[in-house]
This record gives structure tokens, C-alpha cells and sequence, in this order.
């Protein structure tokens, strides 16, 4: 058996570039992101170390779903109810924005096992619900409560993650898991606007805890303590020009001592930048960030602006 301590230098390269290369295949491409006439978006991934790392991104573009074939479907079987949810989703698109426990290359193995357990997850949520559901999402967090245990890795790994779908009126539906809430920009009243806890309800990271009410509870070893259902928030951008912002801890934590960059510069760039494009709000914010203090995490961030 070939152990790693008869692994050449180059044989160690060239495994981590093949890793790279593979993990990368789940990145998200802009020409597959889908497009809303009230709604103009910009996001992207910027690992501290490689071409991956513990961030993920996910835009979930409903028209790569067939939904025109699944609502004839839908009604030729006789059920009307799952034809008329899947014809409302044509109006949104969905992003996921998740966090593994460190920067590393190998942390990516973590998203990628979340990547491919959502997307198979939402074609069977779409067949079965015709919407995503927060019930994908109790399962999920089950899979990683009983998979990625220490009797399987040295650690356990450690995720957070914000799921939401983006309607073309400006409102924002979306369920955390331990992430930071969005930071919304009010165009009107030119600063970041608080938004209030029963608007950012969080649960526990993925994995922590079973979920005490999902259907697979009783398959898990006994645990005394049990995460509540997922909460459904909503929000909505109050007027043309406002803006959303979407991230990992990469840019709530970024910072130059004891200085904090969203205390000390976000709402002034957001404030120089708001009539910008998504992607030229999103490269202000970028350039700053990077301005104030070298980069010591990964830095994800979504920009999503009502037009």
C-alpha cells in the first residue's frame, strides 16, 4: 500500500492541482445565472489560498429545471396543486451561500459533499413540492449531523450557511443555519438599515444537532439536545436602488487591528458606489476591502440591488 510518505514532491503537486481542478468543477459561472427584469446581482468566491476553499456559492437558476416539461407533467397526472406551485417559481432564483471551518484547500471537500447533496435535493423537492422547501434543508442537516462525525474525521467540520430565493418584486425569503443576516443599504435614507430579530431568525450551524422534528430522527443515536425547525424569514428591498448584501464572515470579520472594515468603510462605499451596476458595487466593495487590510479568510459576498 502506497502511503503518503513515499509521495515525491511532484507527486504531492500534482495531486493538490488535481483537487483543485476537480472541486472546482461546482464554482458558479455568470453565463448560467439567471436574470430578473426588477433585479440586478453580482456574486463571486475569492479563496484565501488555491482555486477553492471552505466558501461556496450557489445560484440556482429554476429554468435549467425543465419547469415547463414538470407542469405538463404535473397536470397530465392529474395534480393541478404541484403544476401551479412550479409555474410560481419562474419569478426568482435561489443562491445559497455557505461557510466550511477554515481557508484551506481541502476544506472545499466539505462544500462539495453540500453542493451535490443540495442539487440532487432540489430536483427532488421541485417533483415532489414544485418549490424548494425548508424540509431539503432539515434533511441536509441531518446527513451531516450523522456523516461527518468524529468516528469518521478527526474533527467535525463546522458549517454555516444562508439559503434564500430573490423574487423579481425585491423580496427576500430565506432560512440561516448560523450565518450573518444581510446587510441591506436603504437608498432612501443613504445607510444600512437594521433589521429586526424576528427578520433574521438563525438556527444552529449544519450539522451541530439532529432536527428534532425531521421524519429521520429516530434513525440517529439518542442526543439530548435537538436543533427547531428551520425559520422561514422575509424581508423585502423597500424601494428602487436599494441594495442587499449576502456573505461569509471573510468580509463581516475583515478587519486592520482592532479596526472592523463594515464598521469603519462598508456604508461609504456603499454610499460612493450605489449607482453602480451589482458588479461595480460589488468591485468597490472588493477593492476597499483589500485597500483597508490584506485578505486573512475567504471573501464570498453577493451584491443584489433593486433596479
Amino acid at each position: 500500500m502506497t502511503v503518503i510518505n513515499d509521495w515525491t514532491h511532484a507527486d504531492l503537486v500534482d495531486e493538490l492541482s488535481h483537487i483543485q481542478e476537480l472541486a472546482s468543477l461546482i464554482l458558479p459561472r455568470c453565463e448560467k445565472f439567471p436574470s430578473l427584469g426588477n433585479i440586478d446581482y453580482f456574486a463571486a468566491i475569492e479563496p484565501l489560498k488555491g482555486s477553492v476553499s471552505g466558501d461556496h456559492l450557489i445560484i440556482l437558476n429554476f429554468a435549467e429545471y425543465n419547469l415547463p416539461e414538470k407542469i405538463a407533467e404535473a397536470e397530465a397526472a392529474g395534480n393541478p396543486d404541484l403544476a401551479a406551485k412550479l409555474s410560481t417559481i419562474t419569478d426568482r432564483f435561489g443562491i445559497l451561500i455557505a461557510d466550511a471551518a477554515g481557508h484551506s484547500i481541502s476544506d472545499s471537500m466539505t462544500t462539495t459533499y453540500l453542493h451535490a447533496a443540495f442539487k440532487t435535493g432540489v430536483s427532488y423537492e421541485l417533483a415532489r413540492h414544485g418549490e424548494v422547501t425548508a424540509g431539503l434543508f432539515e434533511l441536509l442537516n441531518n446527513m451531516f449531523y450523522n456523516r461527518m462525525t468524529p468516528a469518521f474525521l478527526a474533527s467535525k467540520p463546522f458549517v454555516t450557511l444562508i439559503y434564500g430565493e430573490v423574487f423579481d418584486s425585491g423580496k427576500f425569503r430565506f432560512l440561516s443555519a448560523g450565518h450573518p443576516p444581510p446587510i441591506i443599504f436603504s437608498k432612501k435614507y443613504g445607510k444600512i438599515v437594521t433589521l429586526g430579530d424576528t427578520n433574521t431568525i438563525s438556527s444552529t450551524p449544519l450539522g451541530i444537532l439532529p432536527s428534532k422534528f425531521h421524519v429521520d430522527i429516530g434513525n440517529f443515536a439518542p442526543s439530548a439536545l435537538a436543533k427547531d425547525s428551520y425559520a422561514i424569514n422575509e424581508i423585502n428591498l423597500l424601494g428602487s436602488g436599494d441594495i442587499m448584501l449576502l456573505y461569509t464572515d471573510g468580509l463581516l470579520d475583515h478587519s486592520k487591528g482592532d479596526l472592523m472594515f463594515c464598521d469603519e468603510r462598508l456604508e461609504q462605499v456603499l454610499r460612493e458606489s450605489q449607482r453602480g451596476t451589482a458588479e461595480e458595487i460589488y468591485l468597490a466593495i472588493k477593492h476597499a476591502m483589500h485597500s483597508f487590510a490584506p485578505a486573512s479568510d475567504d471573501i464570498t459576498f453577493c451584491v443584489i440591488k433593486k433596479s
